[in-house]
């Protein structure tokens, strides 16, 4: 899997060429999204199964949510 330092990276040469279509700030802003819905998804998820495994992955999530609105 590839670290996101190296996704952004890989984006802006792909911007640079100009085959992107959206900003760097345009596609964190999406990602940041999606984040969200998937920490709101493991939280109902893990309060309707009682699983805590869910939970554990809402703060994986949220940990990298953090990270990329740092980037923002």
């Amino acid at each position: 899997m590839q670290s996101f330092d190296e996704i952004v990276k890989k984006v802006a040469e792909l911007q640079k060429k100009g085959t992107v279509d959206l900003s760097t700030e345009e596609d964190l802003s999406v990602a940041i999204m999606n984040l969200i819905s998937l920490e709101e998804h493991f939280f109902f998820t893990g309060t309707k199964t009682g699983k805590t495994s869910y939970f554990d992955l809402l703060q994986e999530v949220r940990e990298i949510r953090k990270e990329l609105l740092a980037k923002l």
